[in-house]
């Protein structure tokens, strides 16, 4: 049985096990992906000009085992969902890579590929990996960014005075114009990360929350994880922040202690980088299985 409720962090939505939690969570990027109209175009309210820029269907894809159940069974021609996908407009790019080739077992890339790119009839040129092959992880996010820039038609400067401060690469001047995925899909890890942002990030500061007036901020950057002692590349939270429609994939017991802390524990999002993720203007669902939303108190 289902369950749901409202919080200052999103929609929460209970379901039995992990097989009911993929079953909820193809319906629902269906839903997200069937969008159509100006609310989901490439600009955020306050951006210069919403009609001079064309809407890019898009969705931002997630690592793990749950995703790749999810993955698995939307390509599934027997199951309901594929062909509810327009999959030829469907532009597809990824929360976050690992430093590795795209061949390598660690690689998201590969995963989505094997679990569900291969099996669908989406346009090569429609996929829009992380060159994470890159030695240089932080040339990796460059290009990275340049890609989003480009699919998304947004300008380098989206205007006004403030020039980039001496050495800033200008491709981190994006004033004004953010991409906006239909759908970014989101995990949580045991220690309450989600895509690359892990607990001291120094992404962390940036102030996703604000107003949409930030200067020189990044799309992609490369971070380096103390713990696992290797880069890795992501969106920022400024740019995750501006999706139509984020959700949150969470499943296991394993999962329980960090979800109950992010959802309903103190602003601490330094220690539980997850509490950064709030839409400015979209929508945050929750789906988590009754073993993950174990310690949540309002369940």
């Amino acid at each position: 049985m289902e369950e749901q409720r409202l919080s200052g962090r999103g929609e929460v939505r209970v379901v039995a096990d992990a097989a009911e939690l993929t079953r909820v969570a193809a319906e629902e990027v269906v839903a997200a992906l069937a969008r159509r109209g100006g609310d989901a175009a490439a600009l955020v309210p306050g951006a210069a000009d919403r009609s001079s820029l064309p809407r890019v269907p898009s969705w931002a894809l997630a690592g793990g085992s749950t995703p790749r159940a999810l993955y698995r069974l939307l390509a599934d021609p027997a199951a309901p969902f594929r062909g509810r996908i327009d999959w030829a407009a469907l532009h597809f790019f990824w929360g976050d890579e690992r430093h590795v080739p795209p061949d390598h077992p660690d690689s998201n890339f590969r995963m989505a590929r094997e679990a569900m790119l291969d099996h669908v009839p989406a346009p090569a040129e429609h996929v829009h990996r992380v060159h994470a092959e890159e030695p240089d992880a932080a040339r990796a996010a460059e290009r990275y960014e340049r890609e989003l820039i480009e699919v998304f038609g947004l300008r380098p400067d989206g205007g006004g005075h403030d020039e980039p401060a001496a050495g800033d690469d200008a491709m981190h001047a994006t004033r004004g114009l953010w991409p906006r995925f239909d759908l970014v899909l989101l995990g949580l890890g045991e220690e309450g990360h989600t895509a690359s942002l892990f607990p001291g990030s120094p992404l962390l500061a940036e102030p996703g929350r604000k107003a949409l007036a930030e200067r020189r901020q990044r799309l992609a950057a490369a971070v380096w994880v103390e713990a696992q002692k290797t880069w890795r590349i992501t969106l920022t939270p400024s740019v995750l922040n501006r999706a139509a429609k984020v959700i949150f994939l969470v499943s296991g017991a394993a999962k329980a202690p960090a979800l109950a802390e992010v959802l309903e524990g103190e602003p601490r999002p330094e220690l539980y980088p997850a509490q950064v993720i709030a839409p400015v203007d979209g929508k945050l669902l929750w789906l988590v299985d009754r073993a993950a939303a174990a310690r949540l108190r309002s369940i």
